[in-house]
């Protein structure tokens, strides 16, 4: 998941009281819900695993994982919010589902959205260290009628205390593939073009058989053939303007020999052809 690319649509925000005894039949819901239970307590089962659900605790549901509620131990305050992660553009035209998956339609399995968490902790009790911070950001978006601006920017705070607390790893991964990005941008803008592959590994602090990997993963050629590629495309616009000892020097050659020989292997044709 690009956490840059956050950009949540909320569907419902409201409060809601449930009395004793009402049970919510087993579902799949297409988006994602984050329950506060303000009061009481119940039985949630979640992917065929049943949770004590009590005051104080956040319940967080994932698109796609079926569950069911069983309110035997009185009524229970539950203000909600239902919520894509990412707007998609039929975000605004998706209904709240009360279906379980056999009995929806092919359609509507296809709103069920994306579960960008699907790698990592599948328990929906939540473990928030910032609980008052977050608890006020949450009674803010259910409680306020705030224009969508303004909703949107305090989900993004709730989904970072979320992601931050009970799902590190991806954070992790987020930070890994960054890197690469970041090296990316780095050689796209004309930097590196004569460094090694030791070299990006010590300037960007990674290993250079992971740097390697994951560069490739993301871009499907190894670094040094990207920066390969890079300083060729640089060297044919330089050419429009320098020497070709010039360029050589310019693209990290350490002689017009060596880059006149990987021009032409290249494109095919010598460097002073271009020029």
């Amino acid at each position: 998941m690009n956490l840059s690319l956050i950009n949540p649509y909320i569907r419902l925000a409201m409060e809601s009281r449930i009395p004793k005894g009402h049970n919510i039949a087993k579902r799949v819901i297409y988006d994602y819900e984050l329950i506060y239970i303000e009061e009481g307590s119940f039985t949630f089962i979640y992917d065929d695993k049943p949770y004590l659900c009590s005051a104080g605790d956040f319940v967080f549901i994932r698109p796609g994982i079926s569950h069911s509620f069983h309110l035997d131990r009185g009524e229970i305050s539950q203000p909600h919010i239902h919520f894509d992660i990412t707007h998609r553009p039929q975000s605004e035209m998706i209904p709240i589902s009360f279906k379980d998956i056999d009995k929806m339609s092919d359609e509507e399995r296809e709103w069920i959205h994306k579960d960008y968490f699907s790698a990592y902790n599948r328990t929906p009790l939540l473990n928030i260290q910032k609980n008052a911070e977050f608890l006020a950001i949450f009674k803010r978006i259910v409680s306020e009628h705030s224009d969508d601006l303004t909703r949107k920017s305090l989900m993004v705070q709730l989904l970072a205390i979320i992601i931050a607390d009970n799902f590190y790893e991806l954070l992790q991964v987020e930070k890994q593939t960054n890197v690469v990005f970041q090296i990316k941008d780095y050689i796209d803008a004309g930097n590196g073009m004569g460094m090694t592959l030791d070299d990006f590994a010590k300037t960007f602090f990674y290993d250079k058989f992971y740097l390697e990997r994951k560069f490739k993963d993301a871009f499907g050629l190894n670094l040094i053939e990207y920066r390969n590629k890079k300083r060729m495309e640089i060297a044919k616009n330089l050419l429009k303007l320098y020497s070709v000892y010039e360029v050589s020097e310019l693209v990290g050659y350490q002689s017009i020999y060596a880059f006149s020989r990987a021009y032409k292997n290249y494109f095919g044709y010598a460097p002073s052809k271009k020029r």
